[in-house]
């Protein structure tokens, strides 16, 4: 039979002092005014550190509404990738009776994949447009 402690948890300094913060916000806020960004932030780099049921309870937040605040933060710390936009190149005028049958595949390293199969082209004219793919970075 597991046994339980009934002493509560000692609370870090560190979630004493934004309690005492919360606090005084508490009894000097006017109705309805919401929890300042700048206490919802310390609250959840505090969550980060102590676990979220933890910091919810010393601080008397919402559960849910200060889980909402650290899963947001994590998402708008994420690099951004912004999907690489179509870019149309105009052929060349190639000459007829070539008798080369170009292709180059280029992929780059965040997976983007450039594949040129042009009919009558040679060589040197697709490795012409691999500078144009490589400028772009996605």
């Amino acid at each position: 039979m597991a046994t339980t402690s009934t002493t509560p948890r000692t609370r870090s300094s560190q979630l004493q002092a934004l309690a005492q913060r919360l606090t005084a916000w508490r009894a000097a806020r006017t109705p309805g005014q919401r929890i300042p960004d700048q206490l919802w932030r310390a609250a959840a780099d505090l969550a980060r550190v102590h676990g979220l049921s933890r910091t919810a309870a010393a601080l008397k937040l919402s559960y849910y509404d200060l889980k909402r605040r650290l899963v947001a933060g994590r998402i708008q710390r994420r690099r951004r990738v912004t999907p690489a936009p179509f870019v149309e190149v105009a052929s060349p005028a190639w000459a007829p009776g070539l008798g080369e049958h170009g292709t180059v595949e280029l992929v780059q390293a965040s997976g983007a994949r450039l594949i040129l199969r042009l009919p009558n082209a040679s060589a040197s004219d697709l490795l012409a447009l691999v500078p144009l793919f490589l400028r772009h970075r996605s």
